[in-house]
C-alpha cells in the first residue's frame, strides 16, 4: 500500500473516532479540578481554549480551582505562617480572609481567561460546610468539611451553557466561612451531579511506571506514548496504592480520591498534565489517551461479534486485504460464522476483531486477527489473540493451527511453531490455497 494511503487511512480512523467520542459525550458533564500552579504556565490559555472547544461541541463543564499555590503565595506576603496536618491545611482566623481572597481570586483568573474564549462563566459558592473540628488533638480551626452542595443552582446554570466556577471555600448556616479542599469539592461533586468524567489536571498529570511496584493485578497495564499507565480499574488502583508507599502526597490523593468518585458515580477519573498541548483534547477523543485513567465500569471490552460490528470489522481487515496479510471476506461470509468472531471494544467503538474456528477432532483455527490503524501498538492484537487461546482451552482443544503470510515472527511469541499442510484437518487442507502459500503454523 503506497504510503499515502496508510496516512490518510489513519486520519479517516482518527476523525471517525473524534466523532464518535462527540455524538456519545455531547450533553454529559466534566468536572475540572485545575491546579493553580497551571495559571502562570504559558500553556494555560491552550488549555483554556481546549475547554472551550469542549464546550461548544455540548459538553457540559464545571470548574474547580486549586487554590493551595495561590494560598501560600498569599500567606508569605502578609507574612503568615501556615501548618498541615495528613496534607490538609490547618486555617487560623487571622490566615481565613487571605485565604479567601486567594481563593475567590485563581477563580477570578480562569473566569476571565473564559471571557476572552467567548464563554460564559460564572463563579459561585453553592457549598455547605462545617468545622472539621478537633481530630486526634489537632484543632484544624477555619478548615471545613463539605456537608451538602446545592446542585439545583448549578444545574439551572449547565443548561444555560454557563460554564460554573466553585473555588473551595463553604459557608455554614450562619453566614461562618471555611477552607475546604478543592480535591474533595470535586470529588464530593460526583455524588450530587451526573457526572461523565471528572478531570484532576496539574502540571504532572498521570502516573508513570518507573519506580513503581506492581502486583498481581497491575503486572501488565497498557502505557501511554509517554510511558505513563494508560488505565487502572479500582481494584488495580488499590494495589497501586498498597504497593507504593513513595508515591507523593498529592498523587496519593488523587487516586484516592478518584476511587471515592467512581463509588460516588463517576464514570471515569483522569489525572492529566496541562502542560502538553492538546492533552484534554486528547484525553477525551481519543481511547488510548495522555494520562492516567481510573475507571469503575469496564473499560476493555473483548466481547462476542454481533451483526452491527462486521461493517467495522471489514474497515479494519481492508488494510491488511490490501497488504496480503488476510484474505477478503464479505459480509455474508463473517455472518455466516458470526458466533467465532470476537471483537475489541473501547467505549462501544471497535478496535480490533479475531475468530476461532472449530473443526472436526478438536482442532481449531485462529483467524481473522486484524487491529485498527491507531492502535498496532496497543496491545490489541495480543489480547484478542490471548482471549482466544483462552477460548480454546475452555473447548479442551487438542490442536490450534493458523494460516499466515507475514505475521509468523508475531505468532511464535505465542508458542506456535511451523507446520505444513499435513497438518491441518481436511476439509482446511483441501481448500488450501497452494498458490498464496501461506504458511502453517501449529500449537499443540
Amino acid at each position: 500500500m503506497p504510503a499515502h494511503n496508510k496516512t490518510y487511512n489513519s486520519l479517516a480512523s482518527a476523525i471517525r473516532e473524534v466523532f464518535s467520542y462527540i455524538s456519545r459525550f455531547k450533553g454529559q458533564l466534566f468536572v475540572l479540578k485545575i491546579e493553580d500552579t497551571l495559571l502562570d504556565n504559558p500553556a494555560f490559555p491552550v488549555l483554556i481554549r481546549d475547554i472551550a472547544q469542549l464546550h461548544s461541541v455540548g459538553i457540559k463543564i464545571l470548574i474547580v480551582p486549586g487554590t493551595r499555590n495561590s494560598i501560600d503565595r498569599q500567606l508569605r506576603t502578609y507574612e503568615l505562617d501556615s501548618s498541615f496536618n495528613n496534607g490538609i491545611r490547618l486555617t487560623s482566623q487571622e490566615a481565613l480572609p487571605l485565604v479567601e481572597q486567594a481563593s475567590l481570586g485563581a477563580a477570578q483568573r480562569i473566569l476571565s481567561y473564559l471571557t476572552a474564549n467567548g464563554i460564559n462563566g460564572i463563579q459561585g459558592n453553592w457549598v455547605q460546610a462545617r468545622s472539621l473540628g478537633v481530630v486526634n488533638g489537632v484543632d484544624y480551626m477555619r478548615t471545613g468539611k463539605i456537608e451538602r452542595i446545592d446542585c439545583s443552582i448549578i444545574e439551572k446554570l449547565l443548561e444555560e451553557e454557563f460554564i460554573p466556577i466553585l473555588p473551595p471555600i463553604g459557608w455554614n448556616k450562619l453566614g461562618h466561612a471555611y477552607n475546604i479542599s478543592s480535591t474533595e469539592l470535586a470529588t464530593e461533586l460526583c455524588k450530587y451531579l451526573t457526572v461523565g468524567k471528572l478531570f484532576f489536571i496539574g502540571e504532572k498529570g498521570g502516573i508513570q511506571t518507573q519506580g513503581l511496584t506492581r502486583g498481581k493485578l497491575t503486572k501488565k497495564l497498557v502505557l501511554s506514548n509517554h510511558g505513563l499507565i494508560s488505565a487502572l480499574d479500582i481494584q488495580q488502583t488499590l494495589e497501586i496504592l498498597k504497593n507504593n508507599p513513595q508515591l507523593s502526597h498529592a498523587q496519593r490523593d488523587y487516586l484516592e480520591n478518584a476511587i471515592k468518585a467512581c463509588k460516588n458515580g463517576a464514570k471515569r477519573v483522569h489525572l492529566l498534565s496541562g502542560i502538553a498541548q492538546g492533552s484534554i483534547l486528547q484525553e477525551v477523543f481519543s481511547s488510548r489517551g495522555n494520562g492516567t485513567m481510573v475507571y469503575a465500569n469496564e473499560y476493555w471490552n473483548l466481547r462476542p461479534a454481533t451483526i452491527e460490528d462486521i461493517p467495522d470489522m471489514l474497515r479494519i481487515m481492508q488494510s491488511y486485504v490490501e497488504r496480503g496479510l488476510l484474505i477478503s471476506r464479505s459480509q455474508e461470509d463473517i455472518e455466516a460464522k458470526l458466533g467465532d468472531y470476537v471483537v475489541y471494544a473501547v467505549d462501544n467503538a471497535i478496535h480490533g476483531c479475531g475468530a476461532l474456528h472449530a473443526f472436526k477432532n478438536h482442532s481449531f483455527e485462529i483467524a481473522g486477527i486484524a487491529v485498527g490503524a491507531n492502535y498496532h501498538d496497543a496491545g490489541v492484537g495480543e489480547a484478542v489473540v490471548n482471549f482466544l487461546l483462552e477460548k480454546a482451552k475452555s473447548k479442551k482443544a487438542k490442536k490450534l493451527f493458523l494460516l499466515t503470510t507475514q505475521a509468523s515472527d508475531w505468532f511464535y511469541t505465542f508458542n506456535f511453531k511451523d507446520g505444513t499442510a499435513e497438518d491441518l484437518p481436511k476439509e482446511k487442507r483441501d481448500s488450501y490455497d497452494k498458490a498464496r502459500n501461506s504458511k502453517v503454523l501449529v500449537l499443540r
